[in-house]
């Protein structure tokens, strides 16, 4: 009897001791299998033409001073059915000219501009072309520039720093297009500025962006 009894202890040992080691070596194997989920996000870099101008009371016999745009932004889906957001940091240009009645005037500044969210909708034709339409708010800084104005009676031409009451700083809305085939993307955007570049002038920035893009 007592032969048995040991017999039995020793059974129900050995088997929790194999039951506790295959636990452990499944633990470890599940944990060595576990893979994590890749990234949503798509990085796009995108450079073009920005034709800037300016709209207002008494811009209409302005015109577009030709620029460049270059951006870094990212996109994340909000959904399974083409939502998406995201935010850019870019550089830029806004400005006009001027060209009516013997007088010539010019100006083109360039600036930093962040974008802090971009909302979209891309709707896929096929695997490899898609058409987005997206809008956005951002905020840009001037850091330098040229103003200049010629007429038979005055001539200068200087930085934007020393015009009197310029604002360096604007705000405004971006609304745009875009057409995508696999990775590389054409976007067309017209951007709105809401402060006036120069104090109590009424002109604010009306920009159109011709850009080419890449996903990475």
């Amino acid at each position: 009897m007592k032969k048995l009894f040991s017999f039995v202890i020793t059974a129900i040992l050995c088997g929790s001791a194999a039951f506790a080691q295959s636990a452990i070596v499944s633990s470890r194997s599940t944990s060595i299998q576990v893979t994590e989920t890749p990234s949503n996000t798509q990085w796009i870099l995108r450079a073009g033409a920005n034709f800037a101008g300016v709209s207002g009371n008494g811009a209409e016999d302005t015109g577009k001073k030709i620029g460049y745009d270059l951006a870094l932004s990212f996109q994340k889906p909000l959904s399974d059915f083409g939502m998406f957001w995201g935010m850019e940091l870019g550089l830029g240009t806004r400005g006009y000219s001027y060209d009516e009645y013997e007088t010539e005037a010019s100006l083109l500044a360039h600036n930093v501009r962040f974008s802090p969210f971009t909302f979209g909708y891309a709707y896929s034709i096929n695997e490899t072309v898609k058409i987005d339409a997206h809008l956005g708010a951002w905020v840009s800084y001037d850091l330098f520039g040229k103003a200049k104005y010629e007429d038979d009676w005055d001539d200068y031409d200087e930085n934007i720093s020393d015009v009197e009451d310029y604002n360096n700083l604007d705000y405004g809305l971006t609304l745009g297009v875009g057409i995508w085939y696999d990775r590389f993307n054409l976007d067309l955007s017209w951007q709105r500025g809401l402060n006036e570049v120069i104090k109590d002038c009424e002109y604010n920035a009306n920009n159109i962006m011709l850009r080419l893009g890449v996903a990475f």
